[in-house]
C-alpha cells in the first residue's frame, strides 16, 4: 500500500508535442512509468528500533539519474568567455537543465594539437574543473575522427601511414590517461561509417585498435561509438553490424551513439522507436548524442508531421523527441549540441536566442526535466514505521518529522533497485 502525493504530470495527461498513434502513445506512457521510475521505502524508528507510526515523510528529488546533456563550446571558463555577461547567462541556463556535458570542439585532436608536437589542453582542463565543481558528468569528444576538414590536425596529412598510426595511438592513450578519473565517457571513434581517412592512413583495424587502447588507458571509462543517420534508410542495421565487427576484433564498446540532428527531417515515432530497438538489440546502452534542430523557418521534411522549423515547431519537436526517447529502456543519455544561438554550429540551432531569450524548446525541456519528470512526494508512516513512494530515478532529500522532532537524509533511487532508507527519530 502506498501513501503518496507525487507532483508530476499523470500518464493520461502526457503532452508529447505531436499527436502519437494510440498504440505508440500507450507504449511511451508505459515505458516512462516502467523504465524511468521506481519504488523506495523509508522506515522510521526510535533509537531502540521501535517503529514510529504517523511520522510525516517528505521526499524531494534534487537530481536525475538519467543524463540530460549539452555540448559545451570551446570557451575558457576561467576567463568568462566570450564576454562576462554572456558567460554568466550561459552558465545559469546550462546548470538549470543539464547534469552532463560534452566537449564540443576543445578535445578534438584538431584543437588540442594545432601545431605538431605542441599539445594544448589548458581550455579542456579548465572546463573539466568547472564541471566537477558543479557536479556535471563529462564526456570527451572525440578521440579519433576521420573527417579531413576538422577531425584531425592538418599536419597529419604530411606524414607517412606508419607515423600517423603511431601518433594516433599516442593520441588515444595519452588523452584518456590524462583525464582518467575525471572524464568518465568518451566518444572513441566518431562517424566511422562516413569518414574513412584513418582506414587508409592508420590501417583497416584502426577503430577496433582505438577502442582497445582507450580501454587499456582507463578500464573504468564508458566508451562510445558515435555516428549519424541511423534513423534513416536502414543504416541502424549497418551500424549494428559494424559494431559487431569491431568487437570481434577485440573492441569493447559500451554505448552506441546516434547523433540525431538530421535536420530538416522529422522521424515518425515508429521510425524513432524502430531505430532505438535496433541499436538496443546489441544489448548495449544507447545515447542520443548531438541533438540540434533549427528554428529558422525552413520547411520540415516528414511524412509524419508538416510545418516549418519555427521556434514554436522546434519546441514541439524537442518535447516529442525527448518524450518518446525517454520512454525507451536502452536510452541512458540525451545531449543537445547547442544551447545558445550565439554558439551554435547550426544557424538558429540553439534553444536560447542570441539576446538570451529562452525559446519554446528551452521551456519544453525545462518543463520536462524540472517539473514533469521530477518527483516530490509526502505521506505518513504506517504502523510498522514504513512509508513507500514511487518516483523518477535520482537523488532525493528526505525529511522526517514527528512531535516537533525532525531528521534529514539522502536517498538514492537507482534504476533496477528498490532502496530502503532507515531514519532514526529521537
Amino acid at each position: 500500500m502506498l501513501s503518496l502525493l507525487t507532483l508530476c504530470v499523470p500518464a493520461l495527461a502526457l503532452d508529447t508535442g505531436f499527436e502519437l498513434p494510440p498504440d505508440i502513445l500507450k507504449r511511451v506512457q508505459n515505458g516512462i512509468e516502467r523504465n524511468r521510475k521506481g519504488n523506495a521505502t523509508v522506515y522510521v524508528t526510535r533509537p531502540d528500533g521501535t517503529p514510529v507510526p504517523g511520522a510525516t515523510v517528505r521526499a524531494r528529488q534534487k537530481s536525475h539519474a538519467f543524463l540530460f546533456g549539452c555540448a559545451f563550446p570551446s570557451w575558457d571558463v576561467t576567463k568568462a568567455m566570450p564576454t562576462p555577461a554572456d558567460w554568466e547567462q550561459f552558465q545559469r541556463h546550462f546548470l538549470r537543465l543539464f547534469n552532463y556535458a560534452t566537449t564540443e570542439n576543445m578535445l578534438k585532436w584538431s584543437h588540442t594539437e594545432r601545431s605538431k608536437d605542441t599539445p594544448d589542453y589548458e581550455m579542456a582542463d579548465r572546463f573539466v574543473d568547472w564541471c566537477h565543481a558543479h557536479g556535471i558528468t563529462v564526456k570527451g569528444h572525440s578521440l579519433i575522427w576521420g573527417y579531413e576538414r576538422n577531425g584531425f590536425p592538418k599536419w597529419l596529412l604530411e606524414l607517412a601511414p606508419d607515423e600517423v598510426a603511431e601518433r594516433a595511438r599516442r593520441r588515444v592513450t595519452g588523452t584518456v590517461t590524462r583525464y582518467r578519473g575525471k572524464i568518465r565517457f568518451w566518444d572513441v571513434v566518431n562517424e566511422p561509417l562516413h569518414c574513412h581517412w584513418f582506414e587508409g592512413n592508420w590501417g583497416p583495424d584502426y577503430a577496433a585498435e582505438a577502442f582497445r587502447l582507450a580501454r587499456q588507458a582507463d578500464p573504468d571509462a564508458v566508451l562510445v561509438l558515435n555516428e549519424y543517420g541511423n534513423q534513416w534508410d536502414g543504416q541502424a542495421q549497418r551500424f549494428v553490424r559494424y559494431a559487431a565487427e569491431l568487437e570481434a576484433r577485440g573492441a569493447k564498446i559500451d554505448v552506441l551513439g546516434e547523433q540525431a540532428h538530421d535536420h530538416p527531417r522529422v522521424p515518425s515515432p515508429s521510425q524513432l522507436l524502430e531505430m532505438l530497438d535496433t541499436l538496443a538489440s546489441t544489448g548495449k546502452d544507447v545515447h542520443l548524442t548531438e541533438i540540434t534542430l533549427p528554428s529558422d523557418g525552413a520547411e520540415v521534411r516528414s511524412d509524419f508531421v508538416k510545418g516549418r522549423w519555427t521556434p514554436e515547431f522546434q519546441g514541439r519537436y524537442y518535447r516529442y523527441y525527448f518524450t518518446v526517447a525517454f520512454s525507451h529502456p536502452a536510452v541512458k543519455a540525451m545531449t543537445l549540441w547547442a544551447l545558445w544561438d550565439g554558439a551554435s554550429w547550426l544557424n538558429q540551432g540553439g534553444i536560447i536566442t542570441r539576446d538570451w531569450q529562452p525559446k519554446p524548446a528551452y521551456e519544453a525541456l525545462d518543463s520536462l526535466i524540472n517539473r514533469e519528470w521530477r518527483t516530490e512526494a509526502s505521506g505518513s508512516t504506517f504502523a510498522d514505521g514504513s512509508w513507500t513512494f514511487r518516483g523518477f530515478h535520482g537523488s532525493y532529500d528526505v525529511t522526517v518529522e514527528k512531535d516537533g522532532k525532525t531528521r534529514a537524509a539522502v536517498l538514492e533511487l537507482k534504476p533496477g533497485e528498490k532502496p530502503v532508507l532507515r531514519v532514526v527519530l529521537p
